[in-house]
């Protein structure tokens, strides 16, 4: 057997150092790629695991702040059509639908304090809005002329 020269010796070396280098470049990317896919799937479903319907139906608890529901509300005439008058705390987005023949608008009302409102729309047409309703009792009315005294309005209740 032949003793390798020391030209051998250093292109092995040099050789193992590029196998080295190559190997070290693509652990590192694919642990960022990985780890940051990992982490985006992660963050991702995080919200849709805490969907409006499972949190609207059990108590608050983590998560419950991060989720947004959804309130579709109807005008009809002069009426509100709602699936619901008590709800749970957390932030909504109202989404309001006008089914009726004239102009109407949601406005928010706590302690007789207007806290968020729609546009106004005409018939056929929808807006939203999204808020934040903290345990108590809110009134959703009308502003459109005397509609709130016509009893377009509703007593909300959110625990």
């Amino acid at each position: 057997m032949t003793r390798p020269t020391g030209t051998t010796r250093r292109a092995r070396r040099v050789g193992a150092g590029l196998l080295a280098a190559a190997a070290l470049v693509l652990t590192a990317c694919g642990s960022d790629d990985d780890g940051g896919n990992a982490a985006a799937d992660t963050s991702s479903s995080a919200p849709s695991s805490s969907s409006p319907s499972e949190t609207a139906s059990g108590a608050p608890g983590a998560g419950a702040t991060d989720t947004v529901h959804t309130l579709e509300v109807t005008s009809v005439d002069f009426d509100y059509e709602l699936p619901s008058t008590d709800l749970a705390a957390g932030e909504y987005t109202i989404e309001l639908t006008n089914d009726g023949s004239a102009t109407h608008d949601l406005v928010v009302e706590r302690d007789g304090e207007d806290v968020a409102g729609t546009e106004d729309i005409g018939p056929g047409q929808s807006s939203a809005v999204t808020v934040t309703l903290e345990p108590g009792e809110y009134v959703f009315y009308c502003s459109i002329g005397n509609h709130r005294g016509m009893g377009m309005e509703v007593t909300v209740t959110v625990t």
